[in-house]
């Protein structure tokens, strides 16, 4: 009965790895096909305004960390847009000026320019998908 649990958490676990691994894969090409499809453009924003909130976090000293909600604000001709950042360091300040990319077609969608997080994003789920084929294998060949 023992063998039988152990294969089926060994089945398990290598169906986690690979279909984390495609989900990484996927959205990390997606991340950088997006920015590289000629729609985003580079200008020049302020932040405005910086929050600060602590967000449960189970890997995290005492279980919570802190998250930072960076406003900018800029101009997409002519107008004023005022958006969120996403995943932006904490060494930011209010008034601070920076470059950032937004989509022509969506210009509240913004983000810091740069690839390295979508590089990062497909290499993880190579990796994974890497993971779960080898445990596959090994549960096929009796290992």
């Amino acid at each position: 009965m023992n063998k039988i649990v152990s294969g089926v958490v060994g089945i398990v676990m290598a169906i986690v790895f690979l279909a984390a691994g495609v989900f990484t894969l996927v959205t990390g090409i997606g991340h950088l096909q997006k920015l590289n499809a000629g729609k985003f453009v580079e200008t020049q924003a302020t932040i405005t305004k910086i929050e600060t909130m602590e967000v449960s976090d189970d890997d995290a000293p005492g279980g919570i960390r802190e998250d930072y909600e960076i406003t900018v604000e800029y101009t997409v001709d002519g107008k004023k847009v005022v958006s969120q950042l996403r995943e932006t360091p904490k060494e930011f300040y209010e008034g601070m000026e920076l470059t950032v990319i937004y989509n022509m077609d969506k210009p509240t969608d913004v983000t810091l320019p740069g690839t390295t997080g979508a590089y990062i994003m497909i290499g993880m789920g190579v990796v994974g998908i890497i993971v779960g084929l080898v445990l596959i294998l090994n549960k096929i060949r009796g290992r």
